[in-house]
C-alpha cells in the first residue's frame, strides 16, 4: 500500500487551506479587539475561550467519529470555518465575539481529530510516522506563511483579512468532498484504555506548556534584542526541513529512541533560549526547538496510534489533541505569573523530567525492533 496517493495529497491539500485559514487571523484578531473597543485582558479572552472550545469539545468529536465518519467531520469543521470569519465581519462588541469565538473552536476541534485519525487510517502501518509528519509539514507551511498575508491584508481593511479566511476555508470543504474514506468494518466507539493515552498525553502537554509560553512571552522577554522575530522563523524552517524525514526514521526503529531526543533538544533549546543576549543565540535556540518539537509532537502522534485499536483511534486521538491544547493554554496562564526571568528555565527542567519520566516507563521498549 503506498503512502502518496491522490487521496493523501487533497487530504495534506485540505490541511494546509484549513490551517492557513487559521493562522491568517493569528495576527489580527487582537488588533481586531482593539478596534470593537476591548482591551489587553480582552484580547487575552477571545484567544484563550477558542483554546478552551477546542480542548471541551474534542473528547466529544472523538466520540462521533466512528458514527458519523472522518470525512463528514472534516467537512463539517471546515464549514465552520467557512462561516465564522463573516460572523467577524458583523461583531461589533467583545461579548459577541467571545460567541463566536466558541464556535469556532468546535471547528478546530473537529477537523483535527477527524483529519489525524484519517491520515493513521489511510497510511500503511510502516510509514506512519512519516505520514504524520506531512501532515505536521502542511500545518507548519501554513503557520510560515499566513499570519504575513494576514498582516499585509490589514492594509486594506479587516474585511478582506475575515473574506480570505473564508475563501481558503471554502476551498478547503470542497477538497474534504473529493477525500476517500476507507470502509470501517467497526463503526462503534470503543472506549480507549488509559494507560495507552495517558503517557503520550502527558508528554505532549508538558512540551505544548513551553509552545504556550513561547508563544505569549517571547516578545517581551527578547524586547531588547532587536529582529527577536527571527526566532519564530528558524523554528519554522527546521521544523519544515525535519517533519518528514524523522517520520521514515521513526518508522524503522523504535519510537522511543527519536522521541528521547527530541524531548532532550526542546529542554536544551529552552536553556539557550534563556542565556541569549544576542540574535544569533536567539536564532539557534529557535532551530533547536524546531527541531526537537518537531521530533517529538508527529513521533508521539505515531507511537499512540500504533497502540490503540482502530475502532477507539479517533478517541485516543482526541484526548492526545486536547492535551496539546491545554498545553498551549496552561503555558501562556501559569508563566505569566512569574517573572519573565524564569519561565524559559523553568520550561527546560519540566520537558527534562517530561524525558526522564518518559524514559522510566517506556525503558523496557527501547531495545524492541519495529
Amino acid at each position: 500500500m503506498p503512502l502518496y496517493t491522490k487521496n493523501l495529497f487533497i487530504l495534506l491539500a485540505a490541511v494546509l487551506l484549513f490551517f492557513s485559514s487559521f493562522y491568517i487571523l493569528l495576527p489580527t484578531l487582537p488588533l481586531y479587539v482593539h478596534i470593537i473597543g476591548g482591551d489587553q485582558k480582552d484580547v487575552g479572552l477571545v484567544i484563550g475561550v477558542f483554546t478552551l472550545s477546542s480542548v471541551f469539545f474534542r473528547p466529544f468529536v472523538g466520540k462521533f467519529t466512528n458514527r458519523i465518519g472522518r470525512k463528514n467531520l472534516m467537512i463539517t469543521g471546515a464549514f465552520i470555518f467557512f462561516v465564522s470569519p463573516f460572523f467577524y465581519s458583523f461583531t461589533t462588541h467583545v461579548a459577541t465575539l467571545l460567541l463566536v469565538r466558541i464556535f469556532h473552536g468546535v471547528g478546530i476541534a473537529a477537523f483535527t481529530v477527524s483529519s489525524i485519525t484519517l491520515i493513521a487510517d489511510t497510511s500503511p502501518i510502516h510509514r506512519r510516522g512519516e505520514a504524520f509528519g506531512a501532515f505536521g509539514l502542511s500545518a507548519m507551511i501554513a503557520l510560515t506563511v499566513s499570519p504575513a498575508v494576514g498582516t499585509w491584508l490589514l492594509i486594506f481593511s479587516f474585511t478582506e483579512v475575515f473574506l480570505t479566511a473564508a475563501a481558503l476555508s471554502g476551498v478547503c470543504v470542497f477538497l474534504c468532498f473529493l477525500v476517500k474514506e476507507p470502509r470501517h468494518n467497526n463503526t462503534r466507539t470503543s472506549f480507549v484504555e488509559p494507560g495507552k493515552v495517558l503517557l503520550p498525553s502527558v508528554i505532549i502537554l508538558l512540551c505544548t506548556i513551553t509552545y504556550g509560553s513561547i508563544i505569549a512571552f517571547l516578545p517581551f522577554f527578547a524586547e531588547n534584542i532587536s529582529g527577536f522575530s527571527l526566532f519564530y522563523t528558524c523554528y519554522a524552517l527546521s521544523s519544515i526541513v525535519i517533519r518528514i524525514p524523522v517520520g521514515r526514521i521513526s518508522d524503522c526503529m523504535p519510537r522511543q529512541r527519536i522521541i528521547l531526543p527530541g524531548l532532550f533538544t526542546v529542554s536544551m533549546s529552552l536553556v539557550f533560549l534563556y542565556a541569549s543576549h544576542s540574535l544569533i543565540l536567539l536564532a539557534f535556540s529557535g532551530l533547536l526547538y524546531g527541531i526537537g518539537f518537531s521530533s517529538v509532537y508527529p513521533t508521539l502522534t505515531a507511537l499512540l496510534v500504533d497502540r490503540i485499536p482502530e475502532e477507539a483511534r479517533a478517541q485516543g486521538l482526541s484526548y492526545f489533541t486536547a492535551s496539546f491544547d491545554l498545553g498551549i493554554a496552561l503555558g501562556s496562564v501559569i508563566f505569566g505569573f512569574l517573572p519573565l526571568s524564569s519561565i524559559y528555565p523553568l520550561g527546560s527542567v519540566i520537558v527534562f523530567t517530561g524525558m526522564l519520566f518518559f524514559y522510566w516507563s517506556e525503558r523496557s521498549n527501547l531495545s524492541s525492533s519495529r
